[in-house]
Formats: C-alpha cells, sequence, structure tokens
C-alpha cells in the first residue's frame, strides 16, 4: 500500500488489494488506519467490531480536522496491470482511466487520530475483470493504511444469522439443563470454530487463548485455592455464628446484613472476589442453623452486581469503560456519577427480594448462640494466621488498585501460589481440590462463544443497529433517548451475552456517535452503558461471572441453583433496578448533562 497528497476532488490512493472470489461472495476486510499517535486497538472480535459507521454517500460533510476515508471498489480493464504501478496510477482520476465503469463507494469513513480497524462486508462478482478495494485518503497529509482482505464464501451473507443460532442453541442448553452447562459452552465454542473454518478463518490457537479472560480466570484460581485453604482454618463456621450473633436471630436482618457487606465490598473490590469470600460464609452459616441457603445466595449475587456498579474497578465493564474512556473520566468521575445511583437502588431491590423470598428470608431463627460458639471454634490457628496475613496482603492490593495499577489476576494467583508453600509444599495436591475446575473451563468456553459470534459480526450488527436507531432521532431529544437505548439495550444483551466483549465493543461505537452525530456527550452514554451492562448481568444465570461462582459455591455444598431458579428472580430484578437508573440518569440529563450539550 502507498499513502500520498491528496485533494477532496482528486484524491490520492492510500492502499489496494486484489480478490479472486466467486459470485455472490462476501468479503470481510480489516482496513487499519494509523496516525501520528498510535495505541493497539486489534483486541478480538469482539473488541474492535465498529466498521460501518461513517457517513454514506457521495456528498457526506466532513470535520476537516479529521482523517477522512473513501473506500471504493474499482473495476478494471481486463489483460493489462500498468496502472499498478503508482507511479502512473495514484489519484481518483488514474484509476478511472483503466476502469471499465464507475467504481462503487463502500463508504466514507471519518477516523479518530489514532490507529483503528474498520470491518467491511461487501460482495464482488465472478468475471474477466480485476475486481480491487482501493482507499483514497482526502486528507492533505500522507496517510498510511493496511488492508487484509478474505473471501467468507457461501455463508458470509447469512453468518449473523448463524452467529445468533450459536447464541441460542447454547443458551437453550443451559436453560433446560439437557446438559451441564460447560458441556452446552463448550459445545457452543466448537460450532463457532466450525462456523469460522468453512470460512477459512480458523483463528490460531495464540489468538483462541486470547479470547479467554484471562483476568477472570487468572482471579478465580488464584481466590479459589485461597478461600479453600483458608476454609481448612475454620473460619467460615466461625463467622458464620458472629453472624448469626449480630443479626439477634432475625432472617430479614441476617439477609441485610449479608446483602450490605456484599455490595460494599464489590464496590471496592470485585464482585468475583466478594463472592467467593461470602458465599462460603453464607453456605456454612445456613447449615449451622438449618436453612436453605439459596435465598441468602441468590440475593448476594445480586447485590455484588448492584454494589459493584458504584465504582471503576467494581465490576468488569466499568474496568473496560474506564481504561477505553480515560481521557475522558476518571475514578472520581464513577464514584460521583454511579454511587448516588446504586444507592437510590439498593432499597427498592432489597424489599423486592424479600417479598419475594417470604418466609425464606423472614422470620426468626431458632438457634442457641453459645452453644454454636462452643462445637465451631478456629481449628487451625496457626494456619489462620498465614491465610489472613496472605489475605490481608491480597484484599490490600486489590483496594490499591487504583495507584498501583497492578492486575487483580496477578494479585491473587501470587498470593495462592505463597499461601500454597505455607500450607505444605508436599501435598499441595490435596490444596488444589479446593480448584472448581468445571467452572473455569466454562467460563474459557463461554468467552470463546462471544468473542467468536463476535467474529461473524453478530455484535457488530446489534451495535450498528442502536447507532443507526439514534441518529434517526431529532438534536434536541437524541441525548435522551441515547440513554434510555444504551441503558436498555446493554441490559438486555448483557443478560444473554458476556458483558465484557459486549461492552469493549460499544465504548467505540459510542464514542463515534458523539463525534459524528451532534446533539450527544459521551459521559451520559457511559453511565447509561456502564448500568446497564452491570444490572443487566442480574437477568440470568450467566449474565455475570458473580452469579457462576455463586452457583458453583452451591453446588459444592450440594445446593443447586438452576438457570430458570435464578431466572425468575433476577430477570424481574434486573427490569426493577435498569427502571430506577435510567429515572435517575434522565434527571442528571434534564438537568445537567442536556444544557451543556446545548451550551
Amino acid at each position: 500500500a502507498a499513502a500520498a497528497a491528496a485533494a477532496a476532488a482528486a484524491a490520492e490512493h492510500a492502499g489496494t488489494s486484489q480478490d479472486d472470489t466467486t459470485d455472490h461472495d462476501t468479503t470481510h476486510t480489516d482496513t487499519t488506519d494509523h496516525a501520528d499517535t498510535t495505541h493497539d486497538t486489534t483486541h478480538g472480535a469482539g473488541h474492535n467490531d465498529h466498521g460501518d459507521h461513517g457517513d454514506h454517500g457521495d456528498h457526506a460533510e466532513f470535520d476537516e480536522t479529521k482523517i477522512v476515508l473513501q473506500l471504493f471498489l474499482f473495476k478494471m480493464q481486463p489483460g493489462t496491470d500498468v496502472w499498478k504501478d503508482p507511479h502512473v496510477a495514484s489519484t481518483y482520476a488514474d484509476f478511472m482511466q483503466f476502469a471499465t465503469e464507475e467504481p462503487e463507494l463502500i463508504g466514507n469513513y471519518s477516523m479518530l487520530q489514532e490507529e483503528q480497524a474498520l470491518l467491511l462486508e461487501f460482495e464482488i462478482a465472478e468475471d474477466p475483470h480485476d475486481q480491487y478495494f482501493i482507499a483514497l485518503s482526502l486528507q492533505e497529509e500522507p496517510q498510511a493504511v493496511a488492508i487484509a482482505m478474505h473471501s467468507l464464501g457461501s455463508t458470509g451473507p447469512i453468518q449473523v444469522g448463524i452467529a445468533a443460532v450459536i447464541m441460542t442453541i447454547v443458551f437453550g442448553l443451559i436453560m433446560t439443563e439437557v446438559l451441564h452447562r460447560t458441556m452446552a459452552a463448550m459445545i457452543g465454542a466448537s460450532m463457532c470454530m466450525i462456523t469460522l473454518g468453512i470460512q477459512n478463518r480458523v483463528p490460531s490457537l495464540s489468538k483462541t487463548v486470547a479470547w479467554m479472560d484471562h483476568g477472570t480466570l487468572g482471579l478465580l484460581w488464584g481466590m479459589m485455592l485461597i478461600v479453600g485453604i483458608t476454609m481448612r482454618t475454620g473460619v467460615f463456621e466461625w463467622t458464620g455464628v458472629l453472624a448469626c450473633k449480630l443479626s439477634g436471630g432475625d432472617k430479614t436482618r441476617l439477609l441485610f446484613l449479608l446483602c450490605m457487606v456484599t455490595a460494599v465490598l464489590s464496590a471496592f473490590l470485585d464482585n468475583v472476589t466478594t463472592i467467593l469470600l461470602i458465599a462460603p460464609v453464607t453456605c456454612k452459616l445456613c447449615k449451622l442453623v438449618n436453612i436453605d441457603p439459596r435465598p441468602f445466595l441468590i440475593c448476594e449475587a445480586i447485590f455484588s452486581n448492584v454494589g459493584g456498579t458504584a465504582t471503576m474497578i467494581g465490576d468488569p465493564p466499568n474496568i473496560i469503560i474506564g481504561n477505553m474512556l480515560a481521557k475522558y473520566l476518571d475514578f472520581n468521575d464513577f464514584l460521583f456519577n454511579l454511587g448516588p445511583g446504586v444507592i437510590i437502588t439498593s432499597p427498592p431491590v432489597f424489599y423486592f427480594l424479600t417479598w419475594y423470598f417470604g418466609d425464606a428470608v423472614k422470620g426468626t431463627l431458632v438457634v442457641d448462640i453459645p452453644k454454636l460458639e462452643k462445637m465451631y471454634p478456629i481449628t487451625d490457628r496457626g494456619l489462620l494466621m498465614k491465610c489472613g496475613a496472605v489475605l490481608s496482603c491480597v484484599i490490600c492490593s486489590f483496594f490499591l488498585h487504583p495507584v498501583t495499577h497492578l492486575d487483580p489476576a496477578w494479585v491473587s494467583i501470587m498470593g495462592a501460589v505463597w499461601l500454597l508453600v505455607a500450607f505444605d509444599m508436599h501435598h499441595c495436591h490435596e490444596a488444589l481440590h479446593a480448584v472448581e475446575w468445571d467452572t473455569l473451563l466454562f467460563f474459557a468456553a463461554l468467552f470463546v462463544v462471544v468473542e467468536g459470534v463476535g467474529e461473524l459480526g453478530l455484535l457488530r450488527f446489534i451495535a450498528n443497529t442502536l447507532s443507526g436507531m439514534v441518529s434517526g432521532i431529532s438534536p434536541g431529544g437524541r441525548q435522551a433517548f441515547s440513554i434510555f437505548l444504551i441503558c436498555w439495550s446493554s441490559a438486555i444483551f448483557s443478560a444473554f451475552v458476556d458483558n465484557i466483549p459486549f461492552t469493549a465493543t460499544m465504548v467505540p461505537v459510542m464514542v463515534q456517535m458523539v463525534e459524528q452525530v451532534d446533539g450527544l456527550n459521551i459521559e451520559p452514554l457511559a453511565w447509561a452503558l456502564a448500568f446497564g451492562a452491570c444490572f443487566g448481568g442480574n437477568g440470568t444465570l450467566i449474565g455475570a461471572s458473580a452469579n457462576i461462582v455463586m452457583a458453583s459455591k452451591a453446588e459444592v455444598e450440594g445446593y443447586h441453583i438452576s438457570f430458570m431458579d435464578f431466572f425468575k428472580i433476577g430477570f424481574p430484578t434486573m427490569i426493577l433496578s435498569v427502571a430506577i437508573a435510567t429515572v435517575y440518569l434522565l434527571t442528571l440529563n434534564a438537568i445537567f448533562w442536556q444544557s451543556a450539550v446545548a451550551l
């Protein structure tokens, strides 16, 4: 590819690429624009599927401060290739001398001043004429463009539908529990690989492994080991007795205590870590007083997602939003804008949960506290001191993440390794039994499924559809409509599609919407996405990582929580919380944000 200066009337070509596909094959094109300031945006399918958002047409108006590209499909005269010489053909007019017909305009794109990826799809026919995809720059300064093309074959035009079918099958298997959820996810991952194989673009093993969220998997592995070793000290039973004593034997007060502790810890740790710490205590406590722990566990999982919404480090979607919009938002912005919404949402959610579960979380516990204290003392104080020291260091590192920027996964893994050394260097296999390998495999396979359907264009289709809906609204009500649309759509999709890749897909879409559509501000859209993605995790059992961890912990203790068990309470709770968050955001928009946009 070559880059040269150009004028708007006769733009220089920035790159060409030939493809010899058959009739009606869909061609998948990755076009990356490089400017002076670059950073890596190639995060995999779900993370950079944000192409096709430019203004289409010959008379589009552009902001001169942006990089503008016109992408054409030329049909060249057969039997000559002299035009391939950049000294012969370098402008639009030069290429037209060798074209057999007027070129097809694929689109006009206003690019950011950074490295970007556009994922384009179009059809070319099989005939004697060579067809070339040519990028023309409307800028005075040279621009470098790298173009990669390949045929998607006969499945190209229907790949979004195939992705939707794969997701439907996976969710059907999980909901009906015909298979274990781990097997269902692995089958879905295999279907994605087969479809990509048919399209001659099977990802490499390294890329497939990169699709798996290493942060989540590493955090889970490390904390499972730490919690498993700590459990041997008897401290969870002791803590359960203490919680029962503090509640005064009242079930509702006990539930309130557990939910508030979960929400606060989730805001400043992360919800997966919080559930790994709180769930064992809850299970031991409920066994001590002979009650069903499932209502308490489900409430804790819900409040871990609610509480985690309040800060930038509380939930993975917030971390993604904070990192990708670092030049717009900081830690305090998250706390001051999302925190009040979480506080407003929590009481109605708690009252709804107590109403739903009824007698299971109401009434008085008939227990003999002194007897329980004698029955369940600390059994290994030496090991408890070692576990306490390691766990304290790990939790402190989590709290200091905004300062140290240490990956929580590395912190938990290092803590687990040190605790293994302190536990028993010669019999570590006993401690490794605490790791729930089926849960880790489920997460790994589910990440591959979501990234796979992202490669097939499902997430990009969703994002483009939402962007198109916003651009069709009048400027005066565009921001309010965008807040409503992003909040609810992200909640619903996050309930059924993992919210991590969905969030990573939506952030660049929102940035382009703000830059290309009048009447929008990035901050309100970011808060709408955060509330929707985090609260949406309560919609289904697989909507958030904390939900899966909670269900796996319950299963280890002998209590099964099915997809439908969680869905019956989780989805109405999601609707309630998202409705409250929407009213909160629209109120702030009417008072503060809309006037700022108008100015």
